[in-house]
């Protein structure tokens, strides 16, 4: 999986998602974010009984914008004794093994709010947020709290043929090539 550090300034990066896997992107400038859940003008959770899951909550306000293409990569912590599960893209179980993928989850022992781990970290682009659902094993009702950070960046579209053929070239292993990094939305590939 590609990590934040293969991305710079002036890299070039194609991203596989439906809609955007044929074509190829510069990247622009970045800047870091954060964000924690009941932070905004509309809280993700409520208060959760012991024993009880919150279900799936869209976290809609980590969706990059389009214009202009922004690209995130997004790590993630928790601090208290819920067990946390994440869908990416929406739907789509993340964490768990291929054979029962909604086994996975994260606490605050795995992923702690203030030193994520980046072994669970994940990218994100326009159309594609992440479902976070909290299950309550604690003795105690509680609102579940997620803290993300991450960092953005701009995506600029690469319209020279010239720069498209070397890239198409590197793709297939032809010289003269250009190098990119293939960002893969959510986590690895899965099957429909």
């Amino acid at each position: 999986m590609s990590k934040p550090e293969d991305i710079r300034e002036g890299y070039y990066v194609k991203v596989l998602t439906p809609a955007l896997e044929a074509k190829f992107f510069r990247v622009g400038k970045e800047e870091g974010f954060t964000y924690e859940t009941g932070t905004s003008d509309t809280a993700e959770f409520s208060s959760v009984a012991s024993g009880s899951s919150s279900g799936f909550k869209n976290i809609d306000v980590l969706e990059p914008d389009d214009a202009p293409k922004h690209l995130f990569w997004v790590e993630w912590g928790v601090k208290d004794g819920c067990q946390y599960k994440i869908k990416i893209p929406t739907g789509t179980d993340r964490l768990g093994v291929d054979e029962d993928k909604d086994v996975g989850f994260i606490t605050h022992e795995k992923s702690p709010y203030l030193a994520p781990n980046l072994r669970y970290g994940f990218w994100l682009v326009n159309d594609y947020y992440p479902a976070v659902d909290a299950n309550n094993v604690t003795a105690f009702s509680l609102t579940p709290k997620v803290w993300f950070e991450g960092k953005k960046w701009d995506l600029d579209e690469v319209k020279e043929i010239d720069i498209i053929t070397k890239l198409q070239n590197y793709e297939k292993g032809i010289a003269p090539g250009i190098p990119f990094t293939k960002i893969t939305i959510g986590g690895i590939k899965t099957a429909d």
